[in-house]
């Protein structure tokens, strides 16, 4: 008795162009579909015989599907989202992803040599620095004062 080769289902062929979309491993998909005549999962090398145009442009068609409804709701066309905070945070989610946005500014400041850091001295930290040298410089002469 021979076997008919295996057939896939226009509802097996939607199921795994959906799961390789949300990246669910292969392996994975070939557990849940299941031969017909025999009842049992198929193995990964009918997946990719029988399902190869699901599996090359599954991941596509649902970034597209996806991109279209975030550029109708950017652009306030038909199918896109009307609830404005789901709107806004689409938005701030698509700058922060798509055109590198993002809500904290680091400022880095380097010197000239080799990317060191720019030293900033205060006025105050200079007039600390020449009142302890005065101050060691007057004891050192009582000092010798003292001693001659």
């Amino acid at each position: 008795m021979s076997r008919r080769e295996f057939e896939p289902t226009q509802e097996q062929r939607d199921n795994v162009e959906l799961m390789i979309s949300f990246g669910i491993p292969q392996t994975d998909i070939c557990s849940v579909i299941k031969n017909p005549e025999s009842g049992k999962a198929i193995d990964e090398k009918t997946l990719r015989k029988h399902f190869k145009e699901e599996i090359a442009t599954g991941a596509t068609k649902l970034k597209a599907l996806a991109g279209r409804r975030i550029a109708a709701t950017m652009l306030g066309r038909a199918g896109g989202i009307q609830d404005p905070r789901a709107e806004a945070t689409l938005l701030i989610f698509f700058a922060k992803t798509r055109m590198g946005w993002s809500e904290v500014s680091i400022h880095k400041h380097t010197g000239l040599k080799g990317g060191d850091p720019i030293e900033i001295r205060h006025a105050r930290d200079d007039l600390k620095r020449k009142l302890a040298r005065l101050a060691l410089t007057s004891t050192a002469e009582k000092t010798s004062r003292e001693t001659d």
